[in-house]
């Protein structure tokens, strides 16, 4: 019988090398008619292994019979049934042609209607390509997509890490783009939002909350593997990819945010939106009026984190070190970073600040910082002051 890959080698032999039928012959040990009507076939040979017989053949009938009486029925039950009728298999097998033949239920999920100002939904979405940071090496980066249910008026914010400083920042940055919040936000189970759950108890993240409590909305994070809950927002991840991300070239993470700004603003908030029959941004001069109202403070968010010292009087954060009076060489020290500063303490008093670096592996330098004539506590908390 004719192999796949040797009739793909008489017609390659033929048709590329010039050779004879007889030749061919000769070169693959196979017989002339068998070279001939591989010549004349377009068609590759297609073998159908006939099945072999099954002990659960004579049952397959009945099963079907069970199963349509019974959809629910275990694999453990239908065998039970079949050895009273002469079936002495394997549960195994009987398994197996469950998995084939049992009724499936389609799952329908019922089109979600979202009264104005009432839900919006939260994801991160990892980017298609890096982008240089600010020392121009390439980097991953990640988009906060922010969507209200009502209107689908959509921001986006960037971001070159998914801690929850990050996601606190690009979140605030979203609900003061919309000018207020919804009464309910949407998450997927975000370790930055979600602690711990079993079921449907869950711990929410204990940093996150005075967010929340600050805006003043419910958070509420879908079932897992449940990406139907939050559609709002999972549709706009394909679209900013698709519609904005292609095509486009962006010198750094402040340029990136600049067009993404403007694609915001110029497309996607007022193009036709196809299931709301409506463009997103008219539909958001009703739900404005029913979000919860901005703090009068807007939220500054930080991490906090402990370092120590080198001898050298650095400490590393995210790769990088930000100096210290050199004195503090060897300390424990804390440090509260913000989307803009780095501020250091010891013992509860601010010993040094630097701008915050969001490049990898720099080193940032205060030259006062290196004096070898370590001045006392005293005289620092002086000059601190």
């Amino acid at each position: 019988m004719l192999k796949v890959e040797e009739w793909a080698e008489i017609r390659r032999l033929h048709r590329v090398e010039g050779m004879s039928i007889r030749a061919i012959s000769r070169r693959l040990g196979v017989d002339r008619r068998t070279v001939d009507r591989a010549l004349s076939s377009e068609d590759m040979p297609v073998y159908h292994r006939a099945p072999s017989p099954s002990k659960l053949d004579p049952f397959k009938e009945r099963i079907g019979d069970l199963l349509a009486e019974y959809p629910d029925l275990s694999a453990v039950r239908v065998r039970e049934i079949l050895q009273q009728e002469g079936f002495d298999g394997g549960e195994t097998i009987v398994r197996a042609h469950l998995r084939r033949v049992r009724p499936r239920p389609t799952q329908a999920f019922q089109r979600m209607v979202y009264p104005p100002g009432r839900i919006g939904q939260v994801d991160w979405a990892q980017m298609p390509d890096p982008i240089p940071d600010p020392v121009g090496k390439p980097r991953p980066v990640y988009a906060l997509i922010m969507v209200l249910g009502f209107s689908r008026m959509l921001s986006v914010s960037f971001s070159f890490r998914t801690r929850l400083v990050d996601f606190l920042r690009c979140q605030a940055e979203a609900l003061t783009f919309f000018g207020g919040s919804p009464h309910t936000v949407v998450y997927d189970n975000l370790r930055s939002v979600v602690a711990s759950r079993r079921g449907a108890e869950i711990v929410f993240n204990p940093q996150f909350l005075p967010f929340a409590e600050r805006y003043g909305f419910r958070p509420w994070a879908h079932w897992p593997r449940e990406p139907h809950e939050k559609g709002a927002v999972e549709r706009p991840v394909r679209y900013l990819k698709g519609n904005f991300w292609a095509g486009r070239r962006f010198r750094d993470l402040d340029d990136l945010q600049v067009q993404a700004n403007a694609w915001r603003d110029t497309v996607a908030n007022v193009r036709h939106h196809r299931g709301l029959d409506e463009r997103p941004v008219d539909r958001f001069a009703q739900e404005r009026p029913a979000l919860l109202p901005l703090p009068e403070e807007p939220f500054e968010p930080e991490e906090i984190v402990f370092v120590r010292v080198s001898r050298w009087g650095y400490v590393r954060l995210d790769t990088n070190d930000y100096s210290v009076p050199l004195l503090l060489a060897g300390a424990r020290l804390g440090v509260r970073l913000s989307a803009t500063e780095v501020r250091i303490f010891h013992q509860g008093m601010p010993v040094a600040s630097h701008p915050r670096c969001f490049g990898r592996h720099q080193v940032i330098t205060r030259p006062d910082h290196q004096n070898t004539r370590p001045p006392s506590l005293t005289s620092l908390s002086r000059c601190l002051d």
